[in-house]
């Protein structure tokens, strides 16, 4: 006992008593973990079985029976079969109603829209009114400028006359065998002339003008001509060949085609 209170070695004793308070402290230590561990599993148990929709029935209370039947019945009224217990059908869940998801409305747009302009309509211009002639042309004051396409052996061509006024706005000009001549020439030869077939040039009267020009047509039959309008049977041959007009008192103009 002396050696327990007072205890003796080769150290100190303030050395041997804190081997024994650290010693203590140790076993404390372990002893509450141990209670916490075991108290901490307890309440656990007590909150499951406490959880909502669990029902506990209590150990003891005893099942409650129901009392025996009588089995001395009396014979007028006979033996009752046991009323038939009718189980109830189970209620089946309440289906919970989907909710419609809430439609978010579009801010609507506050700005004023822009209107498109609408396109200038540029005002047509104003007809001028053609020149009215003011009498006859001369031919000195009319110019000529002459159109014509190639054309094949054999087929007739026509040139177009394009006659114009350069001395007054507007004149009349009569268009006959005798105010208006024609030839279809190559080279030095002339192939065709109005002097032989007159007919062949259409009397027309034309109202010329300096703008726009009037046209005035005359189709050659691809053929020579002779006296008396007398028509060689064979076609020209091909070659390059020239319309030429004037007017009579006029200055004379042509123009080139070939014939394939």
């Amino acid at each position: 006992m002396s050696t327990v209170i007072r205890p003796s070695g080769p150290l100190p004793p303030r050395v041997y008593w804190a081997r024994r308070l650290m010693l203590i402290a140790v076993v404390l230590l372990v002893t509450l973990l141990i209670w916490w561990l075991v108290s901490g599993a307890g309440d656990a148990n007590e909150e499951t079985a406490a959880e909502p929709g669990t029902t506990t029935r209590p150990m003891s209370q005893a099942p409650t029976t129901a009392p025996p039947r009588a089995t001395g019945a009396s014979p007028s009224m006979g033996t009752r079969a046991p009323p038939t217990k009718t189980s109830a059908a189970p209620r089946s869940p309440k289906k919970s109603t989907p909710t419609a998801p809430t439609k978010t409305s579009r801010p609507e747009s506050t700005a004023t829209p822009t209107k498109t302009p609408e396109p200038t309509k540029t005002p047509e211009p104003t007809k001028t009114p053609l020149a009215e002639p003011t009498g006859d042309c001369e031919p000195t004051g009319v110019d000529m400028q002459i159109e014509v396409s190639d054309v094949k052996a054999g087929q007739s061509n026509t040139a177009t006359f394009l006659l114009t006024s350069n001395d007054t706005p507007a004149c009349t000009l009569s268009i006959t065998a005798s105010s208006l001549v024609v030839r279809v020439t190559s080279g030095v030869d002339t192939v065709w002339s109005s002097d032989d077939c007159p007919d062949a040039l259409l009397a027309r009267q034309l109202v010329v003008r300096a703008d726009p020009a009037s046209s005035y047509k005359f189709t050659w039959n691809g053929h020579r001509s002779s006296d008396g309008c007398q028509l060689d049977d064979e076609a020209v041959e091909p070659g390059g060949y020239w319309v030429e007009a004037a007017l009579i008192g006029g200055e004379p103009h042509k123009a080139y085609f070939d014939v394939t």
